[in-house]
Formats: structure tokens, sequence, C-alpha cells
């Protein structure tokens, strides 16, 4: 056994790939840090927590437990087809948008394949395609937006599949639709085009279009979203693609039998129809965004506008501001691991840890160096 070398046995692509790294959870900083009761600023979760009715719902399933769930999430594709105005046979509900990802991956890439990303955006789209062997073409952001003229031009012969991702994790900015339908006239259409809009339900009415719109003609076009943010079930990993019925049976052949548990199948069929927990964790987000910028300003911290439950901060004359908020018990997520050094992402709480995150920035001010 001591000769024994995993590595030398693992396919190299595994060997190589980075890990994913989720930051700190409240109970690892307090123990470090000594701190009774640390708040967790940093992974975009919906501060109102599940609906009242997620809740019930899934206490209720709680007790089949010991029976199967549907492996095709069945009664949660019809309603999401209904709600969405689309043929069930576009739909494949997943573990988490993530899941989605994965699967693309798993049935659509080689290695040699090449992937078009911005950089930086969310790490899966990158981590599952290294996975698989591919090659990965990053864009660099023009002014925290993605620049889509310049990821059209990044795509190539081998390209298999460009992600985008709205509204953009980390930065909080947006496809506009103008752009938007200037790209999608000259994609070419032979590749798999991949829309990331786990953030879409915190948009700004004024600013938000309905990506499902476009499907009719475009095989190619895939769309993910999850009950994870706004829905508050990030604990119960549950998403879904709404994909063209030859990718949809594609992914079907890659896709674990239970891959979504029955407890999250039942949580999020009744969170669909909690409209009222969904717009009160808007009105949530836009009173406390709106609170956050006028705190930032105050304080000298710039920030980039966004259409998500996050704010992407630069850390201006505190290089260390994360360090500094951690000692004061709040975790936000350092832009380092997100390719942003220089800043911090803070997800916008409710009025209590909104409160507390403002006395933090007011005291690192007032304490300057």
């Amino acid at each position: 056994m001591d000769g024994f070398d995993a590595r030398r046995l693992a396919r190299r692509e595994v060997v190589d790939l980075p890990v994913y790294s989720p930051g700190r959870s409240p109970e690892e900083a307090a123990r470090d840090l000594g701190i009774s009761d640390c708040l967790k600023m940093a992974s975009n979760e919906n501060p109102l927590g599940p609906s009242p009715l997620a809740l019930r719902a899934a206490a209720e399933e709680l007790k089949k437990a010991n029976v199967y769930p549907d492996p095709e999430s069945g009664e949660l594709r019809d309603a999401l087809a209904e709600r969405l105005g689309l043929d069930r046979e576009c739909l494949l509900v997943t573990h988490g948008a993530d899941e989605a990802l994965d699967l693309i991956a798993y049935a659509f890439l080689e290695p040699g394949d090449r992937v078009v990303v911005a950089d930086p955006t969310f790490s899966s789209y990158e981590l599952a395609a290294l996975t698989m062997g591919a090659v990965i073409d990053k864009v660099p952001l023009k002014d925290y937006r993605q620049d889509l003229e310049a990821m059209l031009g990044a795509v190539g012969p081998r390209t298999k599949a460009v992600f985008l991702c709205s509204p953009l994790n980390p930065t909080g900015t947006a496809l506009g639709m103008e752009e938007w339908e200037r790209f999608l006239r000259r994609f070419p259409g032979d590749a798999l085009l991949v829309l990331d809009e786990a953030y879409v339900d915190f948009m700004d009415d004024e600013e938000r279009w309905e990506s499902l719109a476009y499907f009719e003609g475009r095989p190619w076009l895939v769309v993910t979203r999850t009950f994870s943010k706004a829905h508050g079930l990030a604990g119960l990993r549950v998403g879904y693609a709404v994909c063209s019925p030859q990718v949809r049976e594609l992914l079907e052949k890659v896709k674990l039998p239970f891959n979504v548990n029955r407890v999250g199948q039942a949580a999020a069929l009744a969170a669909l129809d909690d409209r009222e927990h969904l717009e009160r964790t808007r009105e949530v987000n836009r009173r406390g965004k709106e609170r956050l910028y006028r705190v930032l300003e105050e304080c000298g911290f710039d920030y980039v506008p966004t259409q998500a439950n996050f704010i992407l901060v630069r850390n201006g004359s505190f290089p260390d501001l994360g360090e500094r908020l951690l000692r004061r018990g709040i975790i936000v997520r350092a832009g380092e691991a997100l390719g942003l050094p220089g800043h911090v992402r803070i997800t916008v709480g409710d009025e209590g840890q909104n409160d507390r995150l403002e006395r933090a920035l007011r005291e690192i001010v007032s304490d300057g160096d």
C-alpha cells in the first residue's frame, strides 16, 4: 500500500484541476478569530430564508425520505413549463444550476475543444470544461462588463461553447437587450451558447428582458437558472436548464438517475407558487442595495452598481478591507479569489445585517490606519 499513488492513475485533467473554494464558513471564522457571532455576507444567500410554503412542503416530503425521488422531477418540470410558457421537453431539473454546467461539459466537450468565457466570471464554467480537457479562452471584462464583441472574436473552429452570465457574477452588471440581440445575430450557431441567469430575479424591472423569448430557431441556446438565490433554497440544490429537446436528450444521458432529492423537488415546487415571498425578497434587496450605496459613498468607497444581490466594492485606501471586516465578525468575498484583486464582493443583507455592516465600515474609516 505504501507504493500506491492515486495521482498516477488519475486523469491528468483531474490532477491539474483547481479546487473551487467556497470561502470561510461562519463557524470556521468564529473559531479561528474567537468571535461568538460571525455574519456571512459572502455567498449571496437570501437573508429572508426559504419561502414559508417551501418549508411546509419540505417538512411534509421528508416523511417520504425512505422512497426514491422522481428521477425526472416531473411535477416541477410541468410547473416550470406552465410558468415559463415552454414545452416540458425543453426543461431539465438539476442538482443546482452547477450540475447543468457540469452536464454540458460531460455531454459535449472533448480534450482540445475550446470554451469562451469572460474574465473574470463564475469559476464553475472553467472548472467544468477543464475537467473534460477543454481549453479555456478568457476574454477580459470591459468596465466590469462582458465584452461581447471580443467574445465573438474569440470564437474559432474548435469552439464548442460560449458561457455568458447575466447578471454577471462577480460584478453584478447585466447584459442589455440590444447588445444581446446583436450578439445573437452574429453567433455562429455551430456551438452552444449558455446563458447563466442565477441572479435574474434581482434585476430592476426596467432593466430586465426575457431571454426565453429568444429560443425559437436557436436549438444551440441554453439558459440555466436556480432556486438557490431569490427563492432561498441554496441548501437543497435545485436548478434547471432550458434547452432544445435534442440538447436535453444528451444531457439526460450523463445525468445521475436521482439527481434532485424529493425534499428539494417539493420545496422548489412550492416556492414557485409563493409570489409574495419572491416579491418581498426583491424589495428587501432593492432597499438594501440603495442603502449600501449611500453608506459606501459616505465612507468614500467606490462600487459597481449592481443588478444582483451583491455589490462589488473597491478597497480604496484599505487594501485589507476584507480582513478588517472579518476581524469585526463579517465575512465577505475577497476579490483575489474572484479574479478581481483590490475588491471585495458583499452580499446585500436584511436590515439587521446591513446595520452591522454599516457600523463596521464606518468604524474602519474612522479608525483609519
